[in-house]
């Protein structure tokens, strides 16, 4: 979990995901930059313990911090009741508060929407447990520019379907 945070520190999002297709064929747009390029359609991780990070957002640097979104894929063979139990004592163990947590459905499947905060960051993360597997979108920022990129990360993390 801290590499996951010391990881999202330098990401932004600003760049949204196009759903003109899917695949190999899926874009990444970013009407900031204007440009659109193609996801690269990797084989899929599988083996339990191993997590992957298939696509990260990363903008603007402003006052020495960066907001970033991305989607990680962690293969541990938790259930969604595990995942949450887990997050919750990584949360407490790395000194962020848990400030909502809210049950939310994606793709017809059960999510949990988290909202964290500590050591000047803020987070929003939903989780969604797809077979042995929890899919985690999570957009963080500095606590002071959160409010600036929370229009930003709710699209983010709205525009989450699983196929």
């Amino acid at each position: 979990m801290r590499t996951t945070i010391l990881c999202c520190l330098y990401l932004v999002a600003s760049a949204f995901v196009s759903r003109e297709s899917r695949g190999a064929d899926a874009l990444v747009h970013s009407t900031a930059y204007g440009f659109s390029v193609a996801m690269p359609d990797f084989p899929k991780q599988v083996d339990v313990g191993v997590s992957v990070t298939p696509i990260t957002f990363g903008g603007p640097l402003s006052g020495g911090k960066t907001p970033s979104c991305n989607v990680q894929i962690q293969n541990m063979g938790w259930t969604l009741a595990t995942f949450r139990t887990q997050s919750l004592g990584q949360f407490k163990a790395l000194g962020l508060s848990l400030d909502s947590e809210t049950p939310r459905k994606v793709s017809g499947k059960d999510a949990l929407l988290f909202v964290s905060s500590g050591h000047d960051l803020k987070m929003l993360s939903l989780a969604v447990q797809v077979k042995q597997s929890i899919y985690l979108v999570t957009c963080v920022a500095a606590i002071d520019q959160f409010s600036h990129y929370q229009k930003t990360f709710d699209q983010v993390v709205d525009s989450f379907s699983l196929d």
